[in-house]
């Protein structure tokens, strides 16, 4: 499942269609419009044909099933509450209901009307403005209102995620303007294209449907939608069944060609990988996208595969992934207060020899917050970086300014034994010193001990030789591997203290993404992206410059600099990002080809279709009948 998707996720809660007008490029000009781009003009004319990288003539039919790991007893998105599954909390919204304009995959940030028919964009920002498109439908037949938007806008406002709040803090509120128009009021701080353009990722909710349901408690009832799938069966903790709606009031528009054609959708939930990995080979499920480089190189290589019936499909991601894996150390505890902690147990995790023998050389190693993007810090700084970096000197390392940031390299086959010599040296000068063997507090004579919190078997197993080398080091550090549903309440409360996240960044970086993950607005509250509690003024105004940019050079320039001072700030531990995604699925499907340059996402399951023909060449060879 393609959940982990930047693009998938940023652009997608984003998305695409067709409408009025006359395109237009931020700074907003006047006059309602089809389309906005964040940098230059949208690639596609206000007639808007069918998306270049979909098969519009993809046929409609047919069941396609995954999984993924986990268990569920709630599948309400906007529930605090509960184990929501993997794919659920994005999925049941994403799939089921559209959102005011998506976004096309092959271009850099641009978004064309879904939901509405039009869009206009003050010059100043102060406001954006939508018209809705008149056929819009709720799967109940009732039509999609500005009271929907109205009421969704006010209901997530005061009991919405804390996520939803600290994103949507810049939209000040929602004014109708007409019957089907009305346009959301931006406040003078949060006045920006970025927020332009997160705005235009509403999801509006049903009024009708939610008015004697509670929206605050976790639910394991299909929500009401207005998008191509709806919510068809619940076994919970164990499988989601989506069905296609036949009179899904968008499926004749140009942008929806090519989308959603499947007739089911099913994807089940297994509490262990390699009970997962055994169904896809069984052909209980028919797809998974493999992440543990070890399985792939190992757990793939039955007869099916040569016979021609089962494909290993690998792809080279081509767009921003911001910090892919990392080990995140929680700040917010005294024993990571200290930079020179972070920085020596940074210098004993042994990248390279982990990479060899644990996930065969496929990994490359992460040195940036911005992976694959021109944000990405390269060398020393430069004017433009140091005219930003300049006023905020007292607040960052003094090496942002004369260092390139760079990671220990070995040959992967011996121990880092000078970086583990100067892990040493910068503990003792933290104060934790050698005591028979032990790594103690020099004052205290407190060990120096913590817990690594892991959730996949395959974190856990990249982890041991890590804990080799601390205890080395005198360090008294464990790995604990939690069932998901533990793993993600203590994450939410950030009870632990060092652990595996991702961070996405995105190519062009939201504003509300950005200060989840970065800002110390979000190191107190719970259930947002901050895990490493990062609460630096420099990190915070360089996450407003790169919001504030007018061009693309500007955004990127202030996003190196930011990029620069994260690194050197030791917040995490970088691990390797894939150099491919890995797709291993039963040869019965099609899909789109892949790796177009802002296309950093697999197209599933929303661009592949079923095979009647490759399904019967299948099912003729192993003898049975799909």
């Amino acid at each position: 499942m393609d959940t982990a998707s930047p693009h998938a996720l940023a652009v997608a809660a984003i998305g695409a269609t067709c409408c009025l007008g006359a395109a237009t490029a931020l700074p907003a000009q006047e006059g309602p419009t089809h389309a906005i781009a964040y940098f230059g003009e949208p690639k596609y004319a206000a007639d808007v044909p069918p998306f270049d990288y979909v098969n519009p003539d993809a046929p409609k039919g047919g069941e396609i099933r995954t999984w993924l790991p986990g268990t569920f007893n709630n599948i309400h998105p906007y529930a605090d509450m509960g184990r929501t599954p993997s794919w659920a909390n994005w999925r049941v919204t994403v799939i089921t209901s559209d959102r005011l304009m998506m976004g096309s995959e092959d271009e850099l940030s641009t978004l064309y009307c879904l939901l509405c028919e039009t869009v206009e964009v003050a010059g100043d920002y102060s406001w954006v403005a939508y018209t809705l498109r008149p056929e819009a439908r709720w799967h109940d037949g009732v039509p999609v209102t500005v009271d929907d938007v109205v009421w969704t806008f006010e209901t997530l406002k005061v009991d919405g995620p804390v996520g939803f709040k600290a994103a949507w803090r810049h939209v000040e509120g929602v004014e109708r303007l007409g019957e089907r128009s009305f346009r959301f009021l931006l406040g003078a701080e949060g006045r920006s294209r970025r927020a332009v353009m997160e705005a235009s990722a509403f999801l509006p909710m049903a009024k009708h449907y939610w008015r004697d349901r509670d929206f605050t408690a976790t639910s394991l009832e299909g929500p009401l939608g207005n998008g191509a799938y709806r919510v068809k069966e619940v076994d919970p903790g164990r499988r989601l069944v989506f069905e296609r709606v036949p009179d899904y009031w968008a499926k004749d528009l140009n942008v929806k060609r090519g989308y959603h054609n499947f007739d089911r959708i099913s994807v089940l939930y297994f509490r262990d990988m390699k009970a997962g990995i055994q169904a896809l080979k069984a052909r209980v499920v028919d797809y998974w996208r493999d992440q543990d480089e070890r399985e792939v190189a190992t757990a793939y290589n039955f007869p099916e595969v040569g016979m021609g019936l089962f494909n290993k499909e690998t792809y080279r991601m081509r767009m921003t992934y911001g910090m892919h894996w990392s080990v995140v150390f929680n700040t917010r505890r005294p024993l990571f207060e200290d930079i020179r902690v972070r920085e020596a147990l940074t210098l004993a995790y042994n990248f390279d020899w982990g990479n060899r023998a644990l996930q065969y050389g496929a990994l490359r190693r992460n040195t940036t917050f911005f992976l694959g993007s021109e944000m990405a810090a390269r060398g020393l700084p430069s004017a433009a970086e140091l005219a930003l970096l300049e006023p905020l000197r007292k607040h960052v390392p003094e090496r942002v300014f004369t260092h390139e940031f760079t990671l220990p390299e070995n040959d992967g086959y011996g121990r880092n034994r000078e970086a583990l010599l100067r892990a040493g040296e910068l503990l003792d000068e933290a104060g934790w010193v050698l005591r028979d063997m032990r790594r103690v507090d020099e004052a205290t004579g407190e060990p120096l001990r913590f817990e690594i919190m892991v959730m996949l078997r395959e974190h856990e197993r990249m982890m041991v030789p890590f804990v080799e080398n601390l205890t080395r080091l005198g360090i008294d550090a464990t790995v604990r591997r939690m069932e998901s549903n533990i793993f993600t309440n203590r994450a939410r409360q950030y009870d632990f203290e060092m652990t595996m996240q991702k961070i996405y960044t995105h190519p062009i970086p939201q504003p509300g993404g950005m200060r989840n993950y970065l800002h110390s607005r979000s190191v107190d509250p719970p259930n947002l992206l901050n895990y490493a509690g990062i609460r630096s003024p420099a990190v915070d105004v360089l996450i407003e410059k790169v919001i504030a940019a007018e061009t693309e050079e500007e955004m990127n320039i202030a996003g190196r600099a930011l990029d620069r001072v994260l690194l050197w700030g030791f917040y995490v531990i970088p691990e390797g990002a894939p150099k491919g995604r890995h797709l291993l699925y039963w040869d019965r499907f099609g899909h789109p080809p892949l790796g177009h340059e802002h296309l950093n996402w697999t197209g599933f399951p929303q661009l592949w279709w079923f095979d009647e023909e490759k399904s019967a060449r299948v099912d003729a060879a192993l003898g049975e009948t799909r």
